[in-house]
């Protein structure tokens, strides 16, 4: 035996010393090679070659199995892991990688009986589990695998074993209550890991299948009792799915049996605004201020809760398409945003000279002049914003530009440009704010007349490409630069039509915009011109001329305009939502998908037709 031991150290030692020579290691380097480039044949040649100089050189081995199994010659790969057991008969990564070839090999029953020899060598060690499921997983034995962690929990006697392991083998096999099962055993054993049972759910929650099998899973475990943990889990996971009403009902729960007094609540309806969740929103915080929730986060509530009123009525009118709103000044009266204003006041009363009132004069503000354009009404609310927060540079910002948009609009585009010009000088602006303002400008140049001067504003702006405005300034910047050089008269009168429709005089605008199509027809504008005219006749309720005017610029232009897709949408949008004709939107839409496959537009068109036919998929 002694005899035994030192002939082979001697070998081993020979093999050792001839591994390191310069010959083999450079030999072993292009064998390598041979191998990563796929020229198996050529490897295999080299390691055997090495190998039967080296008979212990376990890298040598490796590399030579592996490759025999690349080239399908298993019994010599078998061969070969079989003479390397002999001398390591406990290896259990050998004998796995033996029973891995058998399978390749199709002997299923021998690779079945090795694997059960590596569990025999420690039947209740963990790592030995572990180590033949990875060789299962190799092999795509996803079944058998999960089988074997099973099996090693009960050997084991330790049911809390293999369980993100398990979690993440089923939710790849697509069970995915098996899966979730799994994570709520892992979040019971380390309940402060809920984010993180969170995060590898959401590798698969995003399928509907898989959203209902991890709510029912969770459902039904919360019926052998309340757990807060499990409730948050499943709140987040109706939230993830969409379904805010369950949602929202779960946070109710939740609350009451943590004691948050309206803090779980408040958060869901913070969540569910900030996704456009509007009316469960309103919900939400209406629940959190009726707690009550601590007098200290009484004023976010409500500021929250007017402000969710609001977005549903902004959401009514964008669903109504073509609405009436803003063609002319309105009063509170109007249903639809009367509620919203009536509560940002009432918190005006409630929180004066705060930032909860400064900011409900702005919401106040922004209804008065984008829904009602009544400008009078909005210069008010934001000047009543600089005197509730004068302290504040980032809102006093903000409402100078707001309030340069409502001079702009009545026509006092000096009182406008002294506005902007405070926020474009002031060092404590944001970046954001200055470039708002610089373009702002820009425009008011260009509706003066001041073509240059607007080009060399809007050239600062177009220069950061990842300023907010870069791509509007870059816009009008190519507009203004291809126009003033080929017809500036033109596009002298288009700048006035457009400053006329900036102050929603769109009977005035649309004059000038045709007297610029019949005076100028060779101009580059001419069909930008014949798009704001039958945009400003759409809001005008003109729908049939609207029609019109985009017919002609597909019939007129169709060899030069780049927006004849736009057009040809836009004529099914008039048509679906303007003068209620479904046969004729369809039919737009389809010649869009005909005419003009590429268009980005594509997909929204195909929609369109969906919802006309009332497809429900």
């Amino acid at each position: 035996m002694i005899m035994l031991r030192l002939l082979l150290l001697v070998l081993f030692l020979r093999g050792v010393t001839f591994s390191q020579t310069p010959d083999f290691l450079t030999r072993l380097r292009l064998a390598q090679s041979y191998e990563q480039a796929g020229h198996y044949e050529q490897a295999v040649a080299l390691y055997q070659e090495l190998l039967s100089k080296d008979p212990l050189n376990a890298a040598c081995s490796e590399s030579l199995s592996r490759v025999y199994v690349q080239l399908k010659r298993y019994d010599e790969a078998i061969a070969l892991l079989q003479r390397r057991l002999i001398m390591n008969p406990n290896d259990i990564t050998l004998r796995g990688a033996l029973g891995s070839v058998y399978h390749k090999a199709g002997r299923d029953k021998e690779a079945t009986a090795e694997w059960e020899k590596v569990i025999q060598v420690d039947p209740k060690n963990p790592n030995v589990y572990r180590s033949v499921a990875g060789v299962l997983l190799e092999n795509r034995l996803l079944d058998r695998a999960a089988e074997l962690y099973r099996r090693g929990r009960l050997a084991c006697n330790d049911p809390s074993l293999f369980t993100l392991d398990l979690a993440h083998l089923l939710s790849v096999s697509m069970d995915y209550a098996g899966a979730m099962t799994e994570y709520i055993r892992w979040l019971r054993q380390n309940p402060t890991q809920l984010s993180f049972v969170q995060n590898r759910l959401s590798a698969f929650t995003a399928k509907e299948e898989a959203q209902t099998a991890a709510r029912d899973v969770v459902r039904a475990e919360l019926r052998s009792g309340d757990d807060p943990r499990l409730y948050e889990l499943l709140a987040w996971l109706y939230m993830e799915g969409k379904s805010y009403e369950e949602a929202f009902e779960v946070y109710k729960k939740l609350d009451g049996l943590t004691n948050a007094k309206g803090a779980r609540v408040y958060a869901f309806a913070e969540r569910a605004f900030k996704e456009g969740a509007f009316d469960v929103a309103a919900e939400a915080y209406l629940e959190t201020i009726n707690a009550p929730i601590a007098p200290s986060r009484l004023p976010y509530a409500k500021y929250g809760y007017a402000t969710a009123l609001k977005e549903i009525g902004v959401r009514s009118d964008t669903l109504a398409r073509f609405s009436v709103a803003g063609a002319t000044p309105a009063t509170e009266s109007q249903p639809r945003y009367a509620g919203p204003i009536a509560y940002f006041r009432e918190i005006i009363h409630e929180y004066p000279h705060s930032e909860f009132s400064a900011k409900s004069y702005y919401q106040i503000g922004i209804i008065q002049f984008e829904r009602y354009f009544d400008l009078d009404g909005a210069l008010s609310a934001f000047e009543n914003v600089e005197k509730e927060l004068p302290g504040s540079d980032a809102v006093q910002f903000d409402v100078r530009l707001r309030i340069a948009d409502v001079l702009t609009a009545k026509g006092d585009t000096a009182g406008a440009a002294g506005r902007l010009l405070t926020v474009v000088n002031a060092p404590t602006a944001l970046p954001d704010q200055q470039d708002e303002a610089g373009y702002r400008l820009a425009e008011l140049d260009y509706y003066g007349d001041r073509f240059r001067s607007a080009i060399e504003r809007l050239d600062a702006i177009s220069s950061n490409a990842k300023a907010d405005f870069a791509n509007d300034a870059l816009s009008l910047r190519v507009f203004l630069h291809e126009n003033q050089s080929t017809a500036e008269p033109a596009l002298r009168h288009f700048a006035r039509a457009d400053f006329l429709a900036r102050q929603r005089r769109y009977t005035e605008a649309i004059p000038v915009y045709l007297k610029v199509i019949e005076q100028y027809p060779q101009a580059l504008l001419v069909d930008d011109a014949i798009m704001k005219v039958a945009s400003l006749q759409a809001k005008a309720r003109l729908f049939a001329d609207a029609v019109a005017s985009y017919q002609r610029l597909l019939t007129e232009f169709k060899e030069s305009s780049i927006a004849l897709d736009r057009a040809q949408f836009n004529i099914g949008d008039l048509y679906q939502y303007g003068l209620i004709d479904k046969m004729k939107a369809s039919a737009a839409y389809e010649k869009l998908l005909a005419d003009y496959p590429q268009s980005l537009l594509a997909d929204q068109a195909r929609k369109r037709i969906r919802e006309l036919r009332g497809d429900t998929f």
